[in-house]
């Protein structure tokens, strides 16, 4: 049976991941949105370029309003001459449309630099970070660790930490992934924080499995990754923390959530739907209020699974 691995950020240094890369690439990629994360942007970007290590950092941004440059961008590109900007919402991709998402324009960030920066495939390391984690918790060993990681030979490093809250984490991913008992998925109860947006892999690993439009992009990449021929990292970055999301918020990641681990058990055949069952893409719910009144809520989280980059490039 695949057994993930784990591993601890802290034994990684920028002189021991410098030595380990050789001639290949790391380039570090944060999503961000609008002008939200300009600040916070700012402070990580000046962080990174201390690196010895990265080669180049990406800003893959979703503006607000298309045409017009953002704070966010500006303050990026301010804080290294190593930092550039992908405008989301103006990579057009073959097989995609418009569509919003962040597991589509991390494929978009893919497909960028792979056409337009020339990234090699065979000796490229990609980093992905959420730029909106607080300050203090934030560190060099985000880069250290999960492109350490990949550099000692797995194909994908998976970020695992303490967070405050967690709740999708605690309350809905992990006891679903224990839910299904089957010794192919049993890896899937390995990862510490299965949902965290903090990982690295090879390009080549990125170009091989399914991205999800939205909510279901972490999970997407978790079974695809567990089900194939991929060695797997979790890296332990010790304490994290980022905005909390409300509610209504929660449940519709949660939703997202066990609606792509059933679609993709199913599409890999370890469980049927019978007597014309079907997963639905519609999240319905009732629940009182605080003053004592029914309410009611209805989203349609249908979102598309695109396929392998590799399948066009």
């Amino acid at each position: 049976m695949k057994k993930i691995e784990q591993l601890d950020a802290a034994v990684f240094t920028d002189e021991m991941v410098v030595k380990l890369k050789g001639p290949k690439k790391i380039y570090i990629i944060f999503s961000t949105f609008g002008e939200r994360e300009a600040k916070l942007i700012y402070e990580k970007v000046s962080l990174i370029n201390s690196l010895q290590c990265v080669d180049a950092i990406i800003l893959s941004h979703r503006r607000a309003h298309d045409a017009k440059e953002e704070l966010t961008e500006i303050k990026a590109k301010e804080a290294s001459t190593k930092a550039s900007v992908i405008v989301c919402n103006m990579v057009n991709v073959p097989d995609m449309g418009t569509e919003r998402g962040k597991g589509a324009d991390m494929r978009r960030a893919l497909y960028y630099v792979i056409t337009h920066y020339k990234a090699d495939i065979a000796n490229s390391i990609i980093v992905f970070l959420d730029a909106d984690v607080l300050p203090e918790f934030f560190g060099t060993h985000f880069v250290l660790g999960l492109a350490g990681a990949v550099l000692r030979g797995y194909d994908f490093a998976k970020a695992s930490f303490w967070r405050q809250m967690g709740r999708v984490k605690k309350y809905v991913a992990q006891p679903l992934f224990s839910a299904i008992a089957h010794s192919n998925l049993e890896p899937l109860r390995e990862l510490a924080y299965p949902l965290s947006g903090e990982v690295a892999g090879t390009l080549s690993f990125f170009t091989k499995v399914s991205f999800w439009q939205m909510y279901g992009v972490e999970t997407g990449i978790n079974i695809d990754a567990v089900l194939s021929n991929f060695k797997i990292a979790d890296v332990n970055l010790g304490l994290y923390d980022h905005e909390h999301h409300g509610d209504v918020n929660i449940q519709k990641m949660s939703f997202g959530i066990i609606r792509t681990f059933l679609l993709q058990l199913v599409e890999y055949g370890y469980i049927e739907l019978k007597n014309g069952a079907k997963i639905s893409d519609i999240f319905k719910a009732q629940y009182i209020d605080e003053t004592g009144i029914r309410q009611f809520l209805e989203f349609d989280l249908s979102e598309k699974k695109y396929l392998p980059l590799c399948t066009i490039i």
